[in-house]
């Protein structure tokens, strides 16, 4: 197992213990901001595309464990948009301040459609409109905002984790 993934459980684990008791706090309408997303994004920009994959189960795994949500909606959530991210901007520099706003933007959106789909397959009624504007559209704006210091955050420990290239003289 990397090192990276191995510091992303106890992480992603805390993230989704402050998800379900410290985020409804910070209501905007109906959407709070969704830590575990910002770090499954987060690292799926930084690291290969393994990575962000494993995070991206994990850090479902781990919300859906907390919530009423079935086991595995926010994992499959997750893993399109970690995928899809990896697939569209590759690695990304830790010093970027453009993508990982974009990609939580739309990430979000995509994020929170798919549970819909799964909770609507599952047989709970939810109004489609209401949702998008009362929860995703709050939940956008938090983290777009917030993914900045989580990424340049992450983007050191991720620069901390990489092997050092010596060169002998």
């Amino acid at each position: 197992m990397q090192l990276g993934n191995t510091l992303g459980i106890p992480l992603l684990i805390f993230a989704a213990v402050l998800n379900t008791t410290l985020m409804p706090e910070f209501r905007l309408g109906n959407g709070a901001p969704d830590l575990v997303f910002m770090l499954v994004v987060s690292w799926a920009l930084l690291a290969d595309v393994r990575q962000g994959l494993f995070w991206a189960v994990v850090g479902g795994v781990l919300q859906d464990m907390l919530s009423v949500a079935p086991l595995g909606a926010s994992a499959l959530g997750l893993v399109l948009v970690a995928y899809g991210a990896d697939a569209t901007f590759g690695d990304v520099h830790r010093r970027n301040l453009i993508i990982p706003p974009l990609v939580a933007a739309v990430g979000t959106v995509l994020y929170h459609i798919s549970l819909l789909i799964v909770l609507e397959l599952d047989g709970i009624d939810i109004a489609l409109g209401q949702a998008l504007f009362y929860v995703t559209l709050p939940t956008v704006i938090y983290n777009s905002v917030l993914i900045v210091p989580i990424f340049r955050l992450l983007g050191v420990v991720h620069l901390w984790l990489q092997p050092r290239r010596v060169r002998l003289e």
